[in-house]
């Protein structure tokens, strides 16, 4: 008799897939298996990252039971720069966390593979990196463990903790890592005396294009770079009228990306006119005050130009004047960064862009200032000040 789809149609499936919500990995014995979870945080700021991580190991058990078998968690913290990849730096702290994790599980539990549920991206270069951890563990993502919305896959259910005693242990090691990060960050920018901070130079310019472009109502694009001593850039454009107030706005966006507690900020000019302008402003109180109260600022400048002029009193920040085009290497180069917008095709950097955009940067960078590194640093859209009449007031803004 000939099968017809008609008569598939009225077949009946009898077969259930199996339920593979309770599989377990390949070795699994009844005693159950190891798992390390490590949980890692990190905060950046003025180009350094501020790492805190923790870590602690579990026995897992087909029946759903959790056993902490280390309640206090292994930790780590460090500071590094941003010249250092944090791809390299965090995935030697994830394998340093993990063979310190190994040492508190049982030997009966190493004679089969033992998991490790961490961030993703690092735990995919640690093991590119030691090709000899795949002899004796297998990785999950850390989402595996407190998403309880995960759908688990063969072989993953096993690290799963919430609902868990095990799992209400988590958040305390989530708050532990976030917690050393953020001890990195107040430790390495504390405030010190003014005798004993470390000296910074940063050097900014700012390029202006007028258009007739019918879409720039403000009249032209503003260009606003700088280049730190050591190789970082940051770079943002947006609609202006004066190109003296893109000179400001390159300073105070070196002050906001650069200056911490620690540090002699010194911001390298060649504008006399934004040079003595930041100066009235920190020294001269009516000055000061009717530029605020126009209400042409935006509060955000407002307060960060207030704390710029603070610690332009205390000595804490230096503002030097260099003349431009004379050859000097960092001084160029925060010319031609902030001049990329002329030359990059299109007056606004897409995203599709923005990787081109930061390469030729850093070629600029490392070919004009001598520096063997180069990265970018995001620069904040709101820093953009406006033309005022203080400035209308100045002669070296005409």
């Amino acid at each position: 008799m000939e099968i017809t789809p008609a008569h598939i149609k009225k077949c009946e499936l009898t077969w259930e897939p199996p339920d593979y919500t309770s599989s377990y990995p390949a070795g699994f014995t009844e005693q159950g298996v190891a798992v390390i979870v490590v949980v890692m945080d990190q905060v950046r700021a003025a180009g350094d990252c501020h790492v805190g991580l923790t870590s602690f190991a579990f026995i897992s058990r087909e029946n759903g039971e959790r056993e902490v078998i280390e309640s206090e968690p292994i930790a780590e913290s460090l500071t590094h720069s941003l010249m250092d990849p944090c791809d390299t730096v965090h995935t030697d702290m994830l394998g340093r966390a993990i063979l310190a994790a190994m040492e508190a599980i049982p030997e009966d539990y190493k004679t089969n593979l033992i998991t490790v549920a961490a961030d993703k991206h690092y735990l995919k270069l640690l093991f590119r990196k030691f090709t000899a951890f795949r002899d004796f563990l297998e990785y999950r993502s850390i989402d595996k463990v407190m998403n309880p919305y995960e759908s688990h896959s063969l072989g993953e259910v096993h690290v799963k903790l919430t609902g868990t005693s095990a799992g209400e242990l988590m958040p305390h090691f989530m708050d532990e890592a976030s917690r050393l990060a953020h001890d990195e960050l107040e430790k390495n920018t504390a405030q010190l005396p003014v005798d004993k901070l470390v000296e910074y130079s940063v050097f900014t310019d700012c390029s202006y294009r007028s258009t007739n472009n019918k879409k720039y109502l403000k009249g032209g694009r503003m260009g606003i770079g700088g280049v730190s001593e050591d190789g970082f850039f940051f770079h943002a454009h947006y609609d202006a009228t004066n190109i003296m107030t893109g000179e400001l706005s390159a300073m105070l966006a070196a002050f906001n990306i650069f200056y911490h507690g620690g540090r002699q900020l010194i911001i390298h000019t060649d504008s006399l006119g934004a040079l003595t302008f930041v100066l009235r402003l920190a020294h001269n109180r009516w000055v000061y005050n009717t530029w605020v109260t126009e209400g042409v600022q935006n509060q955000q400048v407002l307060d960060e130009m207030g704390r710029l002029t603070e610690a332009i009193r205390e000595r804490r920040v230096l503002v030097k004047h260099i003349p431009g085009h004379t050859g000097h290497g960092l001084q160029e180069s925060s010319d031609s960064v902030s001049k990329m917008h002329r030359h990059f095709p299109g007056q606004i950097v897409d995203k599709g862009h923005v990787s081109e955009f930061n390469q030729r940067c850093e070629s600029i960078i490392t070919a004009l200032s001598g520096c063997e590194k180069a990265l970018r640093l995001p620069c904040g859209d709101w820093i953009q000040i406006r033309p005022s009449v203080v400035h209308a007031r100045n002669r070296l803004w005409k």
